[in-house]
């Protein structure tokens, strides 16, 4: 016969966070007045934590490589961990198991990322770097170690004359960090140049954790380019960059 003494199980993972960050996950659960019997944390089917009331202490943190357990801010519903490193990307496990005599069992899975983030704005370049109208431009955007890659992207004056190359990613196995460039290739047209200036930006972004830009304002009547302006919605200040 199948118990209802368990149900609406529900697992809290966020899907992205910035490695050394604090992260608590969670599972709710309706026990229908039945005592719980356990909770168990698993991190790609290798279990790291659980609660046990029965038991004393009630709780059991097992040793795993870069698993930093908060005990204190752990227990019957939750798990915190300190400083979650990168090589933590994974799936993660709830398991509860309510108590007998049928230990009604259900488990929820859900993936989280750790992200290590570049240092800095994405860095732009333009060439040549004297700009002439009608004359080829192009335009380099770079984005420093992280992981995952950064999603560099520059965006300019609509043209039909921009092209645009596939997204270069260089790989540092001693860090296990990947450096990523865009790149653009346009015609510099009058119709491109606002009140005389041209403005171009380059922006990175990984997933919804980091997002930086730097604009390069470039003039028609000057051979040289106008000051970087920096910019950021990630963790840090926008920054002023000369």
């Amino acid at each position: 016969m199948k118990s209802t003494a368990l149900r609406a199980l529900r697992i809290h993972v966020p899907e992205v966070v910035q490695s050394g960050d604090t992260v608590t996950l969670s599972c709710e659960y309706d026990l229908e007045q039945v005592a719980l019997y356990s909770i168990k944390w698993y991190w790609n089917d290798v279990e790291f934590y659980r609660f046990v009331p029965k038991e004393s202490p009630p709780f059991r943190a097992f040793p795993m490589t870069h698993v930093n357990i908060d005990t204190s801010r752990s227990g019957p519903t939750e798990v915190t961990l300190k400083g979650v490193r990168r090589q933590l990307t994974g799936d993660y496990k709830c398991e509860v198991s309510a108590d007998g005599p049928l230990f009604h069992t259900e488990i929820r899975v859900a993936h989280m990322i750790v992200a290590d983030l570049p240092d800095g704005n994405p860095v732009m370049d333009i060439e040549p770097a004297k700009v002439e109208l009608g004359k080829r431009m192009e335009a380099r955007c770079y984005s420093s170690g992280s992981n995952p890659a950064a999603n560099p992207n520059l965006v300019s004056e609509d043209g039909e004359e921009v092209k645009l190359y596939p997204l270069l990613i260089d790989t540092d196995e001693a860090l296990g960090l990947q450096s990523s460039t865009s790149r653009i290739e346009m015609t510099a047209l009058r119709s491109y140049f606002i009140g005389g200036i041209m403005t171009i930006k380059c922006e990175g972004t990984i997933y919804s954790i980091w997002h930086k830009y730097v604009e390069k304002l470039v003039r028609d009547d000057a051979p040289q380019l106008a000051p970087v302006l920096g910019g950021s919605t990630s963790h840090s200040h926008t920054d002023q960059v000369i």
